[in-house]
């Protein structure tokens, strides 16, 4: 309801409300002051939402009416309940929605049924109750289309005592089926139910009242529970589809009437990225970045942490998935953003970026991977070189390019891309000039005629007009915090470029079908926009940390009985640490599969599963976490065996380095954005050939936390071996080494040590999965992690005229 209403009222009808993205009208509801915030409390917002936005009632039922006719075709738990319905083993169904589907469902059928008596439909439409009808909708709240629906606060408290008198004889001598209803009603539970007991005989034929597993019970439903005892039963379902599609196949025997066959209604026209790409399967998509980034995306929404189990149907929600011929098929939007190999399926779906014509880097890979290898090679000197610019009496350093605007043009370049046309985008650096921008897909009608062309299409940005071409697409990249909403990208790019003394160029080219962007070096500053940025100058630091993008929400304990099972057993399990003398075994694995696992020799009873933040609060349960967080991270370290990197055998350093190849320097070959086979020494020789020993790259390393933010600090070393590259020299030879190294050292080295270590460790992947055995969300950035801080300073007392200090 809330995304019709922000479509046709905030929107004003510019876009159609299924292309609205859930990050765009969720904001805008949590931001009234009447919104119960919380996953949990969702539901509650129904009869406030009704109350607040659906105004006048007019305009209410047309929403309703509207809103509620499905557009993707009846789904099958309808389907199935209307097939008992016309079987004859279901006569009787009592809703407090308001949607047609179940009418829909039943008029498919038709017509083998030839009547469907809709009853309280207005006030006193009890005319066509009766218990002997075939097909019977009763609608508890009224219907929506006869303007009598009751659905906002207060509306929900009574039902009329004439409907309650009809059905109390009803539910008296029939089972009641309670299923995708929670309960909070009064008019429901209290009214209806709760007040006639006597009348109904305590519901003697049941009530089966259906819930999702992990859900818990409404207090009224608990309060009724108690009152009805064994004539109660609480049933855990896994939804309402699973529920009734379940029960006609297991009833398919049963049958009072003839069946028949009913079609499904069409869907509509999709934009590109939300069509299915029916070449590509889930196989193609990276899981792991998947639910590194979605995880992301519900952190900014403030949407409950996706899990594994979880990130399904949170991408169905998204129509990042769509079932297409009964498979789940990954949409074209979801191949861009999360496919292991985009080009694959859209081979034109690079970026080809040169430097005065040469120099040519092609970025491939998904539009994540491109977005951070396309920021990391725009920041590189070559592309983006540092400047004097004389400010007042003094010269300043300063980038040739806004870094803020280079950003804004890549996202744009990688979400407004009209995705359908063959041709690849582009980027050209000329030296000294300018970085321009070429990207298949003129402006869209709705923005081409809002902003003033001259005769070659050359225009100047206009604050918050904007559309969006892909909209899931945008949707991803606004919910991690890579664009904004509100329109403002090309305004910001021009206000940024004139602060910084530059310019910027816009180009509508609807003869190419090409939108081009030029931005060019060291004009004034005009416009407004709704959404502030903050152009402070900032300072970019990397902390030598991999953040945790992913981590299991709970561990679990298992109790182990008198003797150890055989180590095939502990081999299948995992990474786990033994405590109190082995009697007690913490893993991240789920603990039903550890009991499943352990059979006999664990005890289910003691056994527990501790939730994270509870872990997280004992320092002797943090400790531990830690210790299994590092023994995973030691695990994945192990796979690298074959490649000469090796863990040091003092188990009090927690240290790994490599080892020369046969008592010889060892090189390692690896890829940044910027160059392809890098070729780098990791064991080099030293000494001379009667006194050889070598020095080796290595990482000591931590589980640390930042904040809330878990992650493995990786600090770069040497270890200085003897003559056969791999045993370490005595500690005293290593300490002179080690002092004589450091004086090399420089902030640039450091630097490429860590972009070499993160490529390494990471195997060029966005993220390291170190869940190894049973646990799929245990992940790790393939970054340092980074930050972003204004160089604001403060001024020194003694000299009012001095440049500020770095903050």
């Amino acid at each position: 309801m809330a995304r019709r209403v922000y479509a046709e009222r905030v929107l004003g009808g510019s876009v159609p409300p299924e292309q609205v993205r859930l990050s765009e009208w969720t904001t805008w509801l949590h931001n009234h002051p009447w919104f119960i915030k919380g996953e949990d409390r969702l539901a509650e917002n129904f009869p406030l939402v009704v109350k607040h936005l659906l105004t006048p009632r007019e305009y209410r039922a047309r929403i309703l009416r509207d809103l509620f006719q499905p557009t993707n075709g009846i789904g099958p738990g309808y389907k199935s309940l209307a097939t008992l319905v016309l079987k004859g083993l279901v006569r009787t169904v009592l809703t407090t929605n308001f949607d047609t589907t179940l009418t829909i469902a039943l008029n498919e059928l038709r017509p083998h049924i030839p009547l469907i008596a809709e009853v309280n439909r207005h006030p006193g439409d009890l005319q066509e109750f009766t218990i002997f009808n075939r097909a019977q909708i009763v609608w508890l709240h009224g219907k929506a289309e006869q303007y009598s629906d009751k659905n906002a606060e207060g509306e929900v408290d009574k039902l009329d005592p004439s409907l309650i008198d009809k059905l109390v004889p009803m539910l008296a001598d029939a089972p009641l089926i309670v299923a995708g209803y929670r309960g909070a009603e009064p008019s429901i539970v209290e009214s209806l139910l709760a007040d006639n007991l006597n009348r109904a005989n305590e519901f003697r034929n049941g009530i089966f009242w259906c819930i999702r597993v992990g859900e818990t019970t409404h207090p009224s439903v608990d309060s009724l529970r108690r009152h009805l005892d064994g004539n109660f039963n609480l049933l855990e379902i896994s939804n309402f589809d699973d529920l009734f599609t379940d029960l006609a196949r297991e009833l398919a025997n049963e049958d009072l009437y003839p069946t028949a066959q009913h079609a499904e209604n069409a869907r509509a026209e999709l934009a590109f990225d939300d069509r299915p790409c029916t070449s590509a399967t889930m196989d193609d998509l990276d899981h792991d970045q998947m639910l590194a980034v979605m995880r992301e995306y519900c952190a900014k929404l403030g949407r409950a942490p996706v899990t594994t189990e979880t990130l399904p149907s949170l991408l169905r929600e998204q129509e990042l998935l769509v079932e297409v011929d009964n498979v789940e098929t990954p949409t074209n939007g979801c191949v861009l953003l999360f496919a292991k190999e985009p080009q694959n399926f859209f081979p034109h779906a690079y970026i080809s970026a040169t430097i005065s014509g040469k120099k040519r880097s092609n970025f491939r890979g998904n539009l994540l991977k491109q977005h951070t290898d396309l920021l990391a090679w725009l920041h590189e000197e070559e592309v983006n070189p540092l400047l004097k610019v004389k400010r007042g009496a003094k010269h300043d350093k300063t980038p040739a390019y806004p870094s803020r605007a280079l950003v804004e043009l890549t996202v744009n370049m990688l979400v407004h891309r009209d995705y359908e046309r063959t041709e690849s985008a582009s980027i050209n650096v000329d030296p000294g000039v300018s970085i321009t921008f070429r990207n298949p897909g003129a402006l869209l009608d709705s923005v081409a005629s809002r902003v003033v062309l001259d005769d070659d299409g050359h225009f100047r940005a206009v604050p918050n007009v904007s559309d969006m071409r892909n909209r899931a697409l945008c949707d991803v990249f606004f919910g991690i915090a890579a664009m904004e909403r509100e329109g403002s990208g090309l305004t910001d790019v021009e206000e940024l470029a004139r602060d910084h003394g530059g310019d910027t160029s816009f180009t509508h080219d609807s003869k190419a079908a090409a939108f081009i962007a030029r931005v060019l070096q060291p004009i004034a500053s005009s416009g407004s926009k709704t959404t502030a940025r903050d152009d402070r100058p900032t300072g970019t630091y990397v902390f030598n940390v991999l953040p945790f993008a992913s981590m299991p929400d709970g561990v679990s304990i298992l109790k182990i009985r008198d003797r150890l099972p055989p180590q095939d057993i502990l081999d299948e399990a995992g990474t786990f640490l033994f405590f109190d003398r082995s009697k007690e075994l913490w893993s991240f694995a789920p603990l039903p599969l550890l009991t499943t696992m352990f059979g006999d020799y664990c005890d289910p009873k003691t056994s527990a599963r501790l939730a994270r933040g509870d872990i997280e609060a004992n320092p002797d349960h943090r400790r531990i976490l830690s210790w299994l967080l590092r023994k995973h991270f030691e695990r994945h370290l192990r796979v690298f065996e074959q490649q000469g990197f090796i863990l040091e055998g003092d188990r009090k350093r927690k240290r790994a380095y490599f080892e020369g190849r046969d008592g010889k320097p060892r090189k390692f070959t690896y890829d940044t954005p910027r160059r392809k086979g890098i070729v780098r020494e990791v064991v080099k020789k030293r000494g001379d050939e009667l006194r050889p020993w070598f020095e080796n790259e290595g990482i000591g390393y931590e589980i640390t936390q930042l904040d809330d933010v878990w992650g493995v600090r990786v600090k770069p070393f040497y270890m200085f071996t003897g003559r056969d590259a791999r045993k370490p020299l005595p500690a005293f030879a290593r300490t002179a080494r080690a002092t004589r190294r450091m004086k090399l050292d420089r902030n640039k080295n450091v630097e490429d040590d860590l972009t070499f270590w993160a490529r390494f460790l990471s195997e060029n992947k966005p993220t390291i999965n170190i869940g190894q055995n049973h646990i799929d969300d245990l992940i790790l950035e393939g970054q340092f992690f980074t930050v972003e801080i204004p160089e604001q300073g403060l001024l020194r007392d003694d000299d009012e005229d001095s440049n500020r200090m770095p903050a």
